[in-house]
């Protein structure tokens, strides 16, 4: 996936389950290697189609710009928690992609910090802006008409690099923490042992 560096955050790619499994990688839906895929993130999308190299292109995930029934595989990351209109992006998706055609929606699953983290696990669920994205993302899907084919968490290993407090603030840029996570909270995620270290994703793939 050469295209992903310029798509997704970069950390999903120092985001290691293992030696080979990366968070951007894992975030593809199986069977990633249908005719035309595509991925979208906010502002973008883009797509592949067969050997062509990726396209990018501006987007509103409300309106994709894409034609109906034309993707095999859409791939859409750290994305449902922050959105607006969910119900747009699930509708344009059944517009774009092909009959029997996969989706596959990435969202963070946080851990419950240990038996003193009760405090930070709160702070972290109220600042979502979709928490229902984070909690029950497969009853999205299954209300949105999609058939729910798997749903899979999985930890993921942080390569180190900076300080506890700027890994912080790229896992939340990224969407892996709340973005609009207060200061507060922030300082605590530095602050425990395992926050910036560990983090554990959640992968929902669902059938049109």
């Amino acid at each position: 996936m050469p295209f992903d560096g310029d798509v997704l955050p970069a950390v999903l790619h120092r985001l290691r389950a293992g030696p080979e499994l990366t968070a951007a990688a894992w975030c593809r839906a199986p069977g990633a290697t249908g005719r035309v895929r595509a991925t979208v993130v906010a502002g973008r999308a883009v797509v592949e189609a067969g050997d062509s190299g990726p396209l990018p292109l501006a987007a509103s995930p409300g309106a994709l710009p894409l034609r109906a029934r034309s993707v095999d595989r859409v791939a859409v990351p750290l994305l449902l928690p922050h959105l607006h209109d969910m119900d747009g992006l699930f509708a344009e998706l059944r517009r774009v992609l092909a009959s029997h055609g996969l989706v596959s929606v990435l969202v963070p699953a946080p851990g419950s910090f240990g038996w003193r983290g009760g405090a930070l696990r709160r702070q972290v669920r109220e600042a979502w802006r979709h928490r229902s994205a984070v909690e029950h993302p497969e009853w999205l899907a299954a209300a949105a008409d999609f058939a729910v084919l798997a749903d899979d968490r999985l930890d993921f290993a942080l390569e180190q690099g900076g300080t506890a407090a700027e890994r912080v603030a790229e896992l939340c840029a990224a969407g892996v923490y709340p973005p609009d996570l207060p200061a507060e909270a922030r300082a605590g995620l530095a602050e425990h042992r395992t926050a910036t270290s560990t983090v554990r994703l959640r992968r929902v793939v669902a059938r049109r």
